[in-house]
C-alpha cells in the first residue's frame, strides 16, 4: 500500500508537468472509460474539476505481461501526459515506463552501475549492482572535489543579463517564469538585497518558464529578445512583465510582449524577427536543459555560488551569500 501511495503522490506531482506524446488508440470503450474513472477516484481532489482524461496508446510493451498507455489529461490549468504500464488482464497498474537497465554505464567503484529513472519531467539517479540484485535511489559523489564549484561549472554565464558588480565574489543566478506568482514576490525582494549586499554580489537572470504556465515561455522569448538590445532594455523589460504579470493572457500575449517592447524603447521590427527565430526559442530550451542539469525544476529557485535556494525566500538568499563571503564553505 504504501508503494502503491507514493505512485500516487508523484503521479499528482507530475501531471501537469510533462509533454504530451499521442500513440495510436487501440483501447475498448469501456476499458477506457473505467480507467478514466478509476484515476479520478485515485487522485480525488488532486485533479482539477474542469480535467478531461482520456487513455491513448494500449499496445504492447517492452514488459511481459503488460502493456502500455497515457493518460492525456486536460484541464484549465494545464495539460499532459501521464504513461502507466497495465497487466494484459486489464487489472493491475503501475504509474510510470518500464527501465531499461541495460543502458545503465559503468561507475568509477567497481560493481556498480548508473542510470535515471524518468518521472514526469525530472529524472531521478539510481545505481544498480552489476549483478542486478541491488539498486539504490541515489547518485556517487565524490567527496574529494568541491560540489559548489561542480554546481558552478555547469551554468554559463556568457550573453546573460547580469545586474550589480560584475567581478563580485558573490554570482546569484536566478531561475525564474515571468508567470509564476512567486518569481513576482522574488522579483519585488531582490533589489533590497543587491542594495544591501552593493558590490559584493551581482544577479544573473536564467529562463525557466514552467509548462503549466500557458504564456511563460513566450515571455522568456520576448525577454530574450530585449536583451538581444541591451542588458539595460533586458531590465527594463523584465520589470514590465512582472508589473503587468495579472493582465497578460495566452490569447492577447502577442500583442502584449510587442506592446511592452514599444513601452521599453525596443527596436520593435528587430524584435519581431528575433522572437520568430528558431535560434531564441533554442536558447531558452538550453537554459531550461541547464536548469534541470544542475537540480533545478521550480520556481524561483537561486543558485548562490553553487548553493541552491528555493523560492523567494529573503533569509536563505542572504544566509547563502554570508556563507560565500564568510569564505568557509
Amino acid at each position: 500500500m504504501r508503494f502503491r501511495l507514493f505512485h500516487v503522490f508523484m503521479l499528482a506531482l507530475c501531471l501537469f508537468a510533462m509533454g504530451g506524446s499521442v500513440f495510436a488508440q487501440n483501447i475498448s470503450p469501456e476499458d477506457a472509460k473505467r480507467l478514466q474513472i478509476f484515476i479520478k477516484r485515485t487522485l480525488g481532489t488532486r485533479v482539477p474539476e474542469d480535467a478531461k482524461i482520456q487513455v491513448k496508446g494500449y499496445e504492447k510493451s517492452s514488459l511481459s505481461g503488460f502493456k502500455k498507455g497515457n493518460f492525456a489529461i486536460e484541464s484549465s490549468k494545464g495539460s499532459g501526459d501521464v504513461p502507466f504500464l497495465i497487466s494484459n488482464d486489464g487489472r493491475y497498474l503501475i504509474f510510470g515506463e518500464p527501465i531499461e537497465t541495460q543502458k545503465f554505464k559503468d561507475t568509477p567503484v567497481a560493481g556498480l552501475k548508473e542510470g535515471k529513472i524518468p518521472l514526469g519531467r525530472q529524472s531521478f539517479p539510481v545505481l544498480m549492482s552489476k549483478d542486478g540484485k541491488y539498486m539504490i535511489l541515489g547518485e556517487l559523489i565524490d567527496s574529494k572535489v568541491n560540489p559548489l564549484q561542480e554546481t558552478m561549472k555547469k551554468i554559463s554565464l556568457n550573453g546573460v543579463p547580469v545586474k550589480g558588480n560584475t567581478n563580485a565574489k558573490v554570482t546569484i543566478v536566478e531561475y525564474s517564469d515571468f508567470q509564476c506568482p512567486f518569481c513576482k514576490r522574488g522579483a519585488d525582494m531582490l533589489p533590497g538585497i543587491l542594495d544591501q549586499y552593493k558590490d559584493k554580489v551581482k544577479l544573473v537572470y536564467k529562463q525557466l518558464p514552467l509548462p503549466n504556465h500557458n504564456w511563460a515561455k513566450g515571455a522568456a522569448i520576448a525577454s530574450v529578445c530585449a536583451y538581444e538590445q541591451g542588458n539595460d532594455k533586458f531590465w527594463k523589460y523584465h520589470d514590465l512583465l512582472f508589473q503587468k504579470q495579472k493582465e497578460i493572457t495566452l490569447e492577447k500575449s502577442k500583442d502584449q510582449f510587442n506592446a511592452f517592447a514599444k513601452e521599453t524603447g525596443l527596436n520593435t521590427a528587430k524584435f519581431e524577427t528575433c522572437v520568430n527565430s528558431p535560434e531564441t526559442a533554442s536558447k531558452v530550451q538550453n537554459e531550461m536543459k541547464e536548469a534541470q542539469s544542475v537540480g533545478v525544476s521550480s520556481t524561483p529557485t537561486f543558485v548562490v555560488n553553487g548553493m541552491i535556494v528555493q523560492g523567494a525566500n529573503p533569509d536563505g538568499l542572504k544566509s547563502a551569500i554570508d556563507a560565500s563571503l564568510s569564505g568557509n564553505i
